[in-house]
């Protein structure tokens, strides 16, 4: 079994990868009505948080413990963001490329970066030393 964990995990965060492709170049996405989901910025980055995350988990197994695997799943988030915004601009009509939605799908993914970071921090802190 942990010899297919990698592929599983690339699995998940290509798939939610292609969930935010569709969402971002289908003609008309489904959108919340109410709560914060509702404004546009908050769903960038609650997605592109959870696509750095998803990243950042698939990489994991396969550059080892630490945080080079979550740098780079946020930095993958980052960069799909940006293209998909590109994408926007140039295939399709009815959407439109903004500049807001790719700082927003930034921030969202460096917020997660700096979550797994703390977490991360502060277990290294509360560790006992051997030997006592």
């Amino acid at each position: 079994m942990r010899k297919y964990l990698p592929i599983f995990r690339l699995t998940i965060f290509a798939s939610f990868a292609l969930a935010i492709l569709w969402l971002s170049l289908a003609p008309h996405p489904p959108m919340p009505k109410t709560g914060l989901l509702s404004w546009d910025k908050a769903q960038h980055a609650l997605a592109y948080a959870v696509l750095a995350l998803l990243g950042g988990w698939a990489l994991e197994p396969l550059m080892g413990n630490g945080l080079r695997a979550w740098r780079r799943g946020a930095a993958i988030a980052i960069l799909y963001g940006v293209l998909l915004e590109i994408a926007q601009m140039l295939l399709t009509q009815s959407r439109s490329a903004q500049i807001g939605d790719a700082v927003a799908d930034a921030v969202g993914a460096l917020a997660a970066y700096f979550g797994v970071w703390l977490a991360a921090t502060l277990r290294e802190c509360l560790k006992q030393p051997e030997g006592e």
